[in-house]
C-alpha cells in the first residue's frame, strides 16, 4: 500500500513523466537554431551579412482580408486654420484623437494619420500588411474597370 493512497506503491511513482513529443519538438527547433547560427557565423566569416530565421505566421493571418485601399475617406482639410478641442471617449478624458483598436489618444492631425497606417494599428484593426498577389483575371478586370472609368469619369463616381 501506497503513503500517499490505496493504490499499488512503485518505488518511482514520484518522479515526472516527461512529454516526449514536446521535447522532441523542443531539441528539432534547438537544432534547427544551431545550425542557423553555424551558417551564420561562416557568412560572416566570408563578410556577407547574416540571414534571417524566418517568421512562422499564425494561422489567424491567413483569415485576415488582403491589404486594400481605404474606402471612407478622411477629410482633414476642411479643419485647416481651425482650433478644435476633441474630446476622447477614453476615461483619461484628455483631448485628441482616440483610437479605440489601439487604446490611444493622440494629439494632432498628422500624428493620428500617421498612426492610421501604421503597422501596430493595421494589426491592431486585423487588417494583414501582406499584399495579395494579381493573377491575370484581376489584372484584366483592374484594367476593364480603370478604362470604363476613364470614359465615363462622372457616372462612376456617383454611382456608389
Amino acid at each position: 500500500m501506497s503513503a500517499y493512497g490505496a493504490g499499488k506503491a512503485k518505488d518511482t511513482d514520484f518522479r515526472r513523466t516527461w512529454n516526449k513529443a514536446e521535447y522532441a519538438a523542443k531539441a528539432k527547433s534547438r537544432e534547427s537554431r544551431d545550425r542557423q547560427a553555424e551558417l551564420n557565423d561562416e557568412r560572416r566569416k566570408l563578410g556577407l551579412p547574416p540571414l534571417k530565421p524566418r517568421k512562422e505566421y499564425k494561422d489567424d493571418d491567413t483569415s485576415k482580408e488582403a491589404l486594400k485601399a481605404r474606402e471612407e475617406r478622411i477629410n482633414i482639410e476642411q479643419n485647416v486654420g481651425k482650433i478644435q478641442v476633441v474630446q476622447a471617449a477614453d476615461s483619461r478624458k484628455q483631448p485628441g484623437f482616440y483610437c479605440k483598436d489601439c487604446d490611444v489618444t493622440i494629439k494632432d492631425s498628422v500624428t493620428y494619420i500617421d498612426h492610421l497606417n501604421g503597422r501596430k494599428h493595421l494589426n491592431n484593426a486585423g487588417i494583414s500588411n501582406k499584399v495579395e498577389k494579381a493573377d491575370l483575371n484581376s489584372v484584366k478586370e483592374r484594367l476593364a474597370m480603370l478604362k470604363r472609368k476613364k470614359e465615363n469619369p462622372q457616372q462612376e463616381e456617383y454611382s456608389k
